[in-house]
């Protein structure tokens, strides 16, 4: 490799801060780098953060808050059915706002807890899953495989599902949105049947 001789040589390497020595006529450079412990952009971090998807080596599913539109859900679970391979949702009941139970490639325990870990930006959320509105959310990750364990502990044994919200954006212009969804049911014209009203009668 040939340089002129005022040029600036530049060296770079993950995990290591970006160096530029002036060549100066030299034909052998000796240059040590210093560690860059905050090079987020080549560093994945991803327990309880971000992480460049090319770069993770993890089985994960990702569903963006235009896929999460496409469907009238009332909790984020039921968002999720159908969405991620591997991920199986399951109603308990038909209670409005109920939370569906979560299996990420089956039971994971006869005797211990089979749910996942759920992360609400950034922290592990604990609450009820049904406060947490389905329009509010950015994206959903799954995390499906071994990945997990090493990055969560033992909490993530029954993998992990990571929730991002929506956050605000600068504009000078106020932003209003309203969404409203009703539904009604009722018998119209048509009369009762006629039911056992009296076990006696029969």
């Amino acid at each position: 490799v040939t340089a002129p001789a005022d040029g600036t040589l530049s060296v770079s390497f993950i995990g290591y801060e970006t160096k530029s020595v002036a060549i100066a006529g030299k034909t052998n450079l000796t240059i040590a780098l210093n560690e860059d412990t905050q090079a987020i952009e080549d560093v994945i971090v991803v327990a309880y953060g971000t992480a460049k998807k090319e770069a993770f080596t993890g089985s994960a599913g990702v569903i963006k808050s235009s896929e999460l539109e496409d469907r009238q859900a009332s909790n984020v679970t039921q968002s999720l059915s159908g969405r991620v391979a591997g991920l199986q949702v399951a109603s308990a009941n038909g209670q409005p706002g109920s939370s569906a139970s979560l299996r990420i490639r089956g039971i994971g325990s006869f005797s211990a807890a089979s749910e996942p870990l759920f992360v609400v930006d950034g922290s592990p959320y604990d609450g009820n899953l049904s406060n947490i509105n389905p329009a509010d959310i950015e994206s959903m990750t799954v995390l499906k495989d071994a990945a997990s364990n090493a990055l969560y502990g033992s909490r993530g044994a029954n993998g992990v599902v990571i929730i991002t919200t929506k956050k605000g954006s600068k504009s000078k212009d106020a932003v209003v949105t309203f969404d409203m969804k009703i539904g009604v049911n009722t018998r119209s014209k048509y009369a009762d049947y006629d039911v056992i009203k009296d076990p006696a009668t029969y």
